[in-house]
């Protein structure tokens, strides 16, 4: 007779083992925070860059004035790519979440 409530309390203790939902809620909020505060920088630092390279007469230099430009521009490159990679992070934990609860309810 007490078989069947030992497993019944097994199944519920084991489904609180898998994840906190709170807990992924937060860190895909948070990644989402972070990955606008890195795109937000990196266009700062971008286009000031691209601003003091063209009031000290980059595109006057010829190749090396252009070449600085690029490497100025590459940071904005950089910066979205992190971007995308962090809101696929929040975004992925979100869909994945909905995953297991559709799956759970069948």
């Amino acid at each position: 007779m007490e078989e069947p409530n030992l497993e019944i309390e097994e199944t519920s203790a084991e489904e609180d083992l898998y994840h906190d939902e709170a807990r992924l809620m937060r860190v895909a909020g948070w990644a989402n925070i972070v990955s606008w505060i890195i795109l937000a920088l990196a266009a700062i630092f971008s286009f000031s860059g691209v601003f003091l390279q063209l009031q000290q007469g980059a595109l006057r230099l010829g190749i090396n004035g252009i070449l600085g430009m690029i490497s100025t521009l590459f940071i904005l490159l950089v910066g979205g790519f992190f971007f995308v990679l962090l809101q696929a992070i929040g975004e992925g934990i979100y869909l994945f979440m909905d995953i297991e609860e559709h799956l759970r309810k069948k």
